[in-house]
């Protein structure tokens, strides 16, 4: 299964790669499947993903929505991302776990 994730910043167009960039790092690192695109807030807010990884500044705008969102306090912390991402996974396999029970 692949994941599909969406990275954000206001206006899609500067961190959000950045942060887009370091994610797909730290997933090939991780040996796990993702799509990852950068978008700004509020295309992010009604996208159909798995995740949303965002800035603590706009998790309240990008929430609300069909997919859960995380906040990243530094883009470029490959340890936070890491770290984001892997709470991520294990809740959502604890999630598919307790569905199938």
């Amino acid at each position: 299964m692949t994941l599909n994730i969406i990275t954000v910043c206001g206006v899609g167009m500067g961190s959000s790669l950045l942060l887009r960039m370091y994610t797909e790092d730290v997933l090939k690192d991780l040996g796990i499947e993702a799509r990852v695109e950068a978008s700004d807030a509020t295309q992010a807010r009604g996208a159909r993903v798995d995740l949303i990884l965002t800035s603590t500044a706009l998790v309240e705008v990008c929430s609300g929505g069909h997919a859960p969102v995380r906040a990243i306090k530094s883009f470029i912390n490959k340890e936070e991302i890491r770290s984001v991402l892997l709470e991520f996974i294990n809740e959502r396999r604890s999630n598919v776990s307790q569905t199938n029970s």
